[in-house]
């Protein structure tokens, strides 16, 4: 974990790493940037309530899409 990962998880209790996250779901960034770009997906939140948001947006706990997070919007 960087040191812009570590502040921005310990603002947030809620934010979840991107390897966090990426373990939790199972998927990598390919698959969900293609599920969400193609498919019917809302963007998953780097948030452990396991919201979904816009691929640009955040979610209520302050939690940005992954694509927002990995700099792909």
């Amino acid at each position: 974990m960087d040191e812009r990962e570590r502040l921005d998880v310990n603002r947030n209790g809620n934010r979840l790493t991107m390897s966090e996250f990426l373990e939790r779901d199972g998927r990598t960034l390919e698959d969900i940037c293609q599920d969400v770009l193609f498919g019917e997906e809302n963007a998953p939140a780097l948030c452990d309530q396991g919201c979904e948001v816009e691929p640009d947006g955040t979610c209520p706990h302050g939690c940005p899409s992954i694509l927002l997070a990995a700099g792909m919007i």
